[in-house]
């Protein structure tokens, strides 16, 4: 249960445990690339995995957004409960710098961050953002376990908690493609403070527009293994219509 605790904490640090990397700060009506991460815009989405299931939905107020992710896995968790995520966020963005509070979590845990985000526009069609956040994840759960002695093994359950501060820098690349098309590459590395080490990670994916208020896309998030996590690789289909 802790590895995936701490699996959990480290992708919704990315910009969302199953979400869509997707805000901007362009008015309505202007050209957006829905790729950009730093945009104001009013959109509900869906995004698929393998296993679970995410609803997304933002809401774009001038230089405030507010976002909310609700994620559910086919699978119930070991005692039959169902498996859930969340995230709500805020984020303010002015002139191409952008300031987030998070709040996300599942049944188990709960994760506070801030984040800041910079954009460098190096070209109309190629766009750089560096990205710092910071935060704290806390965690009990169950543990089940075995005891074994000679010429008998001892069931035990026991009460486990996880604490740790969470540091993390990136890079997120994208490719703006003129018919508002995009692709994009986020490499970054999370330092947890709990086991003292960073965890490498990449987010690679891109959306296509179908229409001017529909987009679908994909996305693959990959994790490599860490002292409480195996090396994992996800990916996601997404759909959104923008209002």
């Amino acid at each position: 249960m802790k590895k995936t605790i701490l699996s959990v904490a480290l992708c919704v640090l990315t910009a969302g445990a199953f979400a869509s990397n997707q805000t901007e700060l362009q008015p309505v009506g202007d050209d957006i690339n829905y790729g950009d991460p730093t945009a104001s815009f009013t959109t509900v989405g869906i995004s698929r995995s393998g296993d679970a299931t995410q609803l997304n939905g933002m809401l774009g107020l001038g230089n405030n957004i507010f976002q909310l992710d609700l994620g559910v896995a086919d699978k119930k968790t070991s005692d039959g409960k169902i498996d859930y995520n969340y995230r709500g966020r805020y984020f303010h963005v002015t002139d191409g710098l952008g300031f987030s509070v998070d709040v996300l979590g599942d049944r188990n845990s709960t994760t506070a961050l801030a984040g800041m985000i910079y954009k460098f526009q190096l070209t109309d069609n190629v766009l750089l953002f560096p990205m710092l956040s910071v935060g704290r994840t806390s965690a009990d759960w169950k543990e089940l376990g075995t005891n074994w002695n000679p010429g008998r093994a001892d069931l035990y359950i026991r009460d486990r908690e996880f604490d740790s501060n969470l540091y993390q820098v990136g890079l997120y690349g994208m490719y703006a493609f003129d018919a508002g098309h995009w692709l994009y590459a986020n490499p970054k590395t999370s330092y947890v403070q709990q086991s003292k080490e960073w965890v490498p990670q990449v987010e690679m994916g891109g959306g296509f527009m179908v229409s001017d208020a529909v987009s679908v896309g994909f996305k693959v998030d990959h994790m490599a293994e860490s002292q409480f996590s195996k090396q994992d690789t996800v990916g996601w289909l997404q759909a959104n219509y923008y209002f």
